[in-house]
């Protein structure tokens, strides 16, 4: 697929990973379609895009706010090319000590936002025979995060909602690709409260993922992991759970 003139939509536009895909695709020559709650933040990010796009305000976890603000993009810009369901949020903490609404929004902004998105831009993709959609998972939605189930719970239902609509889609001319990050160097990794302990993977930049992303998307690829290594990783516990579990 070619970025220049393509119409990009991106939930959680506004900061971190969400932000670096909006750059990284203006500097390739796509308009950009941002949402997000913070209208001050989507502004500075379109100016970063140097006004190539458009803005639109909404809560992923609102299907009519999630259907007005792509409806508005799409009379804006044009119907969508690629469309990123990248917003999320995360929580730690034991699941004795987790509230059990927090674990409802997990799964409304991260399981439901995703499919409030992808239904309302997938029908015109398949009706014009083209396009791509892209996941931003986690390495949590691949293998449990302890102290972080309701996250990885949210995100095991992304995967498995976008791994069943990949072979739904297959023949449709429309594209997906997973994402599957480890710990991305953002203010969702801050917001997390506890640092990460020395053994585990130093968090990437959201950069890095951009760019992986432009790269999948360019390239058709199904799912993708960052670092690279965290792939073998879930392999190895796909393929011999017993060790992983010694191994936690």
């Amino acid at each position: 697929m070619k970025w220049n003139g393509a119409v990009v939509l991106i939930t959680g536009a506004s900061r971190g990973i969400g932000r670096e895909i909006a750059v990284a695709a203006a500097k390739r020559g796509a308009r950009v379609g941002l949402m997000a709650r913070s209208k001050d933040e989507l502004s500075e990010v379109l100016d970063a895009c140097e006004g190539n796009g458009a803005i639109a305000v909404g809560d992923v976890a609102e299907r009519m706010q999630v259907e007005g603000a792509l409806e508005s993009l799409q009379r804006e810009l044009g119907p969508a090319d690629v469309l990123v369901n990248n917003a999320g949020i995360g929580a730690y903490g034991r699941v004795t000590d987790t509230d059990v609404e927090t674990f409802e929004k997990m799964m409304r902004v991260n399981y439901f936002g995703t499919v409030y998105a992808t239904k309302a831009v997938l029908p015109g993709m398949i009706e014009r025979g083209r396009g791509h959609i892209v996941m931003i998972a986690s390495i949590a939605g691949r293998i449990g995060a302890p102290l972080e189930a309701g996250y990885s719970a949210s995100k095991f239902a992304m995967v498995g909602f976008s791994e069943a609509l990949s072979m739904e889609i297959k023949r449709k001319g429309v594209g997906l690709s997973i994402i599957d990050p480890g710990p991305v160097d953002t203010h969702f990794t801050e917001a997390r409260g506890v640092p990460f302990a020395s053994n585990t993977p130093k968090p990437v930049k959201p950069e890095a993922v951009a760019s992986l992303v432009m790269r999948a998307v360019e390239r058709n690829k199904a799912e993708k992991f960052i670092p690279s290594w965290l792939g073998p990783a879930y392999t190895f516990k796909t393929l011999v759970p017993p060790a992983y579990r010694v191994g936690t």
